[in-house]
Formats: structure tokens, sequence, C-alpha cells
């Protein structure tokens, strides 16, 4: 039985005042002295995820409470964990319509704050209500966004295996069972032995539909020893129910009473209706085969009343919350506008203080910089007069250096000119010296020739005095005489010779 339109669309644009509720006396005592904060919102969203599976409806109260309160606190990752609990709740109830409202709005809130990893098990939840309501691509679409953000993620074997149980309700075998098996070997890597036995219990369902009822009972043991390790009571109810479809396909009906009853007994347990209608369609089921057509039609209109009320409860319920939206949304668009009004008049007050304050900083500063460029100015104007006497010193010492440039350039080319003028005479000296060495070396040669003459002849007569007697001595002495004389001429003649040749300037 569908909801009229309306309400489903009022329900998504839930506003943060949803739950008027208070929370029941022994959560409070249990809570008493916290402070409301967002640790608080936190061990109420833990307690109402504790609710989900035996007291559904206790957790969609608990987690109505803290959506209000977070939101008044304004704590958004708790506000989106609790939407996320509030479709938890119809989840476990079977409600699927009104659990992808409440996911598609904690989606909203995750993408908001950036959170990936709330945000990935949102998508995932709502691939499961897809898959739920028969919407497989949609379903496959959300399935795959969650297991793109799960890429490290401890929980991306849950995710593989709703794709593959996906794939299964498909009748996609090959690719069900390639999810399956990934995600059972994640699984044992991480001992989850949650995903461990969902993944049994699935390759149990997709044995069923191949008729080897022999391996899909093997997979069922095994699902149905870990649902019983992990205290999994609503996973055990459903295995059961499927065990007992499996026996009635298989035409074992009394075996399929027996796991059809199991899965009765502990249902009841439960405060979750959607496992009671398919526990009474399955009685009808097999009724009809046995041709018990009483008992059938009994639990068939048990299905279809359970069925019925389950949806009026609900649909009362969503129509008094309605009601409370309508009524909250009132008081809250007129407080609304009286915010709008006086933040309008405190914006306006505080934008003619910001505009006071501007332009009374602004003058401080325009004062400041003229007091600076006038002292700059100031400055300036010194530093000018002070360059202002240094150019007219440079220029004086210019010109002063210009004419001791000019005096000794002339000086320069004195010195060069008597530069020149001495290497010509040291030139001519050099020359002169030449010639004269050639000549005293000449003169050496000739003189020493002249001079051995008059030297041998008088030491030829000096020899011969020794010799010679007395009465010859006279005249050896005037031949010695007549050698001295000539030698003296000689020696006189050298010397004239010589300074002529040393002094040619000075001969006439």
């Amino acid at each position: 039985m569908k909801f009229p339109s309306i309400i489903l669309i009022l329900l998504i644009s839930v506003s943060p005042s949803l739950a008027q509720f208070t929370l029941p006396d022994s959560i409070q005592q249990k809570f008493m002295g916290m402070a409301l904060d967002s640790n608080y919102v936190i061990k109420l969203n833990a307690l109402a995820s504790s609710y989900l599976k035996t007291n559904p409806a206790a957790s969609r109260h608990v987690s109505s409470y803290v959506i209000n309160l977070s939101t008044q606190i304004k704590y958004t990752r708790g506000y989106a964990r609790a939407l996320t609990l509030m479709g938890n709740s119809y989840w476990h109830e079977g409600i699927y319509e009104f659990a992808q409202n409440y996911y598609l709005l904690a989606a909203r809130q995750y993408l908001g704050i950036h959170d990936s990893f709330g945000l990935s098990g949102v998508y995932n939840n709502i691939g499961e209500v897809n898959k739920r309501l028969g919407e497989n691509e949609r379903a496959l679409e959300y399935l795959q966004r969650s297991l793109d953000l799960k890429r490290g993620d401890s929980t991306r074997a849950l995710t593989l295996y709703n794709i593959g149980e996906l794939y299964v309700t498909m009748h996609q075998y090959g690719k069900a069972e390639d999810y399956l098996n990934h995600a059972l070997t994640l699984a044992q890597v991480s001992k989850d032995e949650r995903v461990i036995a969902y993944c049994h219990w699935c390759f149990a369902r997709i044995n069923v539909d191949r008729k080897d009822f022999t391996k899909a009972f093997q997979e069922f043991q095994l699902a149905q020893d870990a649902w019983i390790s992990l205290g999994e009571t609503r996973s055990l109810v459903q295995t059961y129910q499927d065990m007992a479809r499996a026996r009635r396909l298989q035409g074992n009906l009394n075996d399929a009473l027996l796991y059809l009853n199991k899965a009765s007994d502990l249902s009841k347990t439960l405060q979750v209706p959607d496992l009671r209608i398919t526990a009474f369609l399955e009685y009808f089921r097999i009724d009809s085969t046995l041709g018990h057509y009483d008992r059938a039609l009994y639990f068939l209109t048990r299905h279809n009343a359970l069925k019925d009320s389950v949806y009026s409860l609900l649909k009362s319920e969503q129509v008094e919350r309605v009601q409370a939206i309508y009524e909250t949304e009132m008081r809250e668009r007129e407080n609304r506008e009286l915010r709008i009004e006086k933040e309008l008049k405190d914006a306006q007050l505080v934008e003619r203080e910001n505009l006071i304050a501007a332009v009374s900083i602004l003058l401080v500063i325009t004062a400041v910089f003229a007091i600076i460029l006038f002292r700059q100015r100031r400055k300036i104007l010194v530093a000018n007069a002070g360059l202002k006497e240094k150019n007219e010193e440079i220029h004086s010492q210019k010109n002063s250096i210009e004419l001791q440039a000019a005096s000794l350039l002339k000086l320069n080319e004195t010195l060069q000119d008597l530069n020149r003028s001495l290497e010509t005479r040291i030139d001519e000296r050099s020359r002169q010296l030449v010639v004269q060495n050639q000549k005293l070396a000449e003169y050496t040669f000739v003189n020493a020739h002249k001079l051995r003459a008059p030297v041998a002849s008088m030491l030829g007569l000096i020899s011969l005095i020794q010799q010679a007697d007395p009465h010859e001595h006279e005249i050896i002495l005037n031949h010695l005489k007549t050698c001295g004389d000539q030698l003296d001429r000689i020696i006189r003649e050298i010397s004239q010779n010589l300074e002529t040749s040393i002094h040619p300037e000075k001969k006439d």
C-alpha cells in the first residue's frame, strides 16, 4: 500500500525541528548530568544503533531526538548519522521508501562536510534500498560510488558483497561469484565474520537457483553457524526462511515447515513485522502446495492484514509528523522573519560603524602621509641645496683639473720631444763610441809596432853599454838620446791622435 506522494515530499524536506519527542525516563537517567554537546549526540546515536536489530521503533524514537538536538548545537556529522539511523530503522522494518528518503538527506549532509567515510556508507545503503525496490541499475550505480570511496576502507568487503548479491537478483551468477569471492577473501583477511556469513548465505542462494541443493545447504549451514555465533537473530531468521524456501522448491515440505517454524519462533523476539509478513507468505505457499487451502487462506489473510496495518500505522505516524513539521515551520518562519529583520538592522548599524571607522582611519592615514610627505620634501630641499653646492665645488675642481691636464699635456709633449732628442743623441754617441773603439783598436795595434822599434833600439844600446868600452859610451848615449827623442815624438803623436779620435769636435 503506497502513501500519498505529498507525504513523501514533505518527509524529504524534513526540518531540523522534526522530532518534538523527549527521551524516555530510563534513557534520561542513564545520561543524566551529561552536557548537551557533540559527545552526547555520539552516545545517543550509538544507543539508537544498538536498538536497530531488536526494536527499530525505539531506535527511531532516539534518532528523532538526536536530529533535533544535533541541529540546535550545529553538529552536522551527528545530524547526518542520526538521519542514517532513521533510515536504518525503516530498513529493518522493510519500509524501503522511507529509508531511502532519510539516506538521501544524510548523503546531502555528508557531502556538505566532505565526510567520505560517512558518505560511502550512505551510498551503500541507498544502493541496497534500490536493490530491494527492484531498481537494479540505480542500485549498482550507488554501490559502485560507495566502492570507489572505500578504496582503503575496512568495510570495502561489505560493499563488494552487496554488489555480488545485486548480480544474484539479476541472475548474473558469474559476475556475482566474482564479487562474492573477492568480498570473502577481503573478509577472511580482516576477519570480518559478518561479511563471511553473508557470502556463504549468498552462495547458498545461488546454488538454490541452480537446483544444487546439496551444496546450497552446505553454505546455509556455514551461514547459520556464523549467525548463531555473532548473535545476528534477524539474519538467522532470514536464513531459515531461505532454507524453508529451498526445501519447498526441492519438494521436501516437512523440512520446509521445520525451518519456517524455527524462523517464526525467532522472529517473535524481534519487533520487526517484515519478517512475519515474509513468514506468512511462505506458510501460504507451503500450505497451498500441500492442498491445505483453508490454512493457506488464513496465512494469506494474515499476511495482507499485517502488511496493511504496518503501512497504516506508518501512514498515521507520518501524518502526525507532517502536522508537527507544518506547525513548527510556521513558528520557525515567524522567528526567522524576526531574526532576519534584527539581522538587517544590526547589519546596517555595523555597516555605519564600519564606514565611520573606515573614514576615521582614512583621515588619520591621510594626515600621517601628509606629515611624512612634508618632512620628506623638506629633507629633499636640504639635500638639493647640498647637492648644488657640491656640484659647484665639483665644477670648480673640474676646471682646475682641466687646466692641470692641459699643463700636463704640454709637459708630456715637451718630455716626449726631449726623449726623442735624447734618443737621437744617444744613438749618435753610441755610433761615435763604436767608431772610436774601432780607431782605438787600430791605434793600439799600430802604435804598438811604432813604439817597439825605439824601445828595442834603446834596449839593445843599453845592452851594448854594458859590453862596450868606455870611449864608446858617449856614442851609445847619443844613440840612446836619439832613440829617446824618437820615442818621445812617437808618444806625442799617439797622444795627439788619440785625443783627436776621442774628441773630434776639438779638431781645428
